[in-house]
């Protein structure tokens, strides 16, 4: 996730610049090209040499594979139980589990990331989006978990509306707006996916197009797209379709996605 890669790089840049401050001495063939940081590091970080260390770790580890996230996610939270960076771990953790397509764990670890920090609003908006992607219009409890769904992307969106950049992270107030952006999107992303399981066609593409509003996400596009398709608004789903293929720099998956789906969507309508 390309927001997720934003955060890992500026906070990894917060704990190289207090790894080598703590440290002393010059810096490593690996640090001496690390640029600077935006601003200087203030209010919570590392406590100790040996903590940033860890983070750093954890860090790295998400560049290998889900598996070597999630162990030297384990072994931050263990050796350091108290660490500011404990909420941000288990978000880390409960991202890596979702990489994996164990959902149920996902939720599990975004729900203890939220106990370590309940403004946690990326462990919100995973919950959400979880909830509402697992729910079945079949489940006897339907109601119940799409509310919650909704609840918990609702909470996120309050958070960014209210408060400012996260404070364990240096970033500009450019990076921070893509950052906050993409988040609002994720979480209008779930409020529409619970509408949708719910027959509110309407309310799906409206939620989905509050979060393109705010980010032009292709793999949202497609989304909303399904939804009119669904809904047999033909003509609307192939303006979606074709709002992806004129974007320059959407992947190429997304394309392939998109042209199918408008081929679909056009052999349909024919058949009306």
């Amino acid at each position: 996730m390309k927001r997720f890669a934003l955060l890992a790089l500026t906070l990894m840049l917060a704990t190289t610049a207090f790894a080598q401050k703590k440290g002393g001495g010059a810096a490593g063939p690996e640090t001496q090209n690390t640029p600077p940081p935006t601003r200087v590091p203030v209010g919570p970080g590392p406590k100790t040499k040996p903590e940033a260390e860890a983070v750093q770790a954890m860090l790295q580890a998400r560049a290998q594979s889900p598996d070597a996230t999630i162990q030297a996610v384990d072994t931050l939270v263990t050796k350091f139980p108290k660490s500011d960076f404990k909420a941000f771990a288990l978000y880390t953790e409960a991202n890596a589990w979702q990489q994996k397509n164990d959902l149920a764990k996902s939720q599990v670890f975004a729900e203890q990331a939220l106990a370590a920090d309940p403004k946690n609003y990326d462990a919100d908006i995973l919950i959400a989006n979880v909830l509402a992607t697992t729910t079945k219009d079949t489940d006897f409890d339907m109601n119940d978990k799409l509310t919650q769904a909704e609840k918990y992307a609702h909470d996120a969106l309050d958070i960014l509306a209210t408060g400012g950049k996260p404070v364990l992270f240096q970033m500009t107030e450019e990076v921070w707006t893509k950052v906050k952006n993409e988040d609002i999107s994720q979480a209008w992303q779930a409020i529409g996916t619970a509408a949708l399981v719910r027959k509110k066609t309407d309310d799906a593409v409206a939620a989905y197009q509050k979060g393109l509003d705010v980010n032009p996400d292709p793999f949202l596009m497609i989304r909303a797209g399904r939804a009119l398709m669904a809904a047999r608004k033909f003509d609307d789903a192939i303006a979606y379709d074709d709002k992806v293929l004129a974007m320059p720099d959407a992947p190429a998956q997304a394309k392939t996605i998109a042209t199918s789906d408008k081929s679909r969507a056009a052999a349909a309508k024919g058949q009306k």
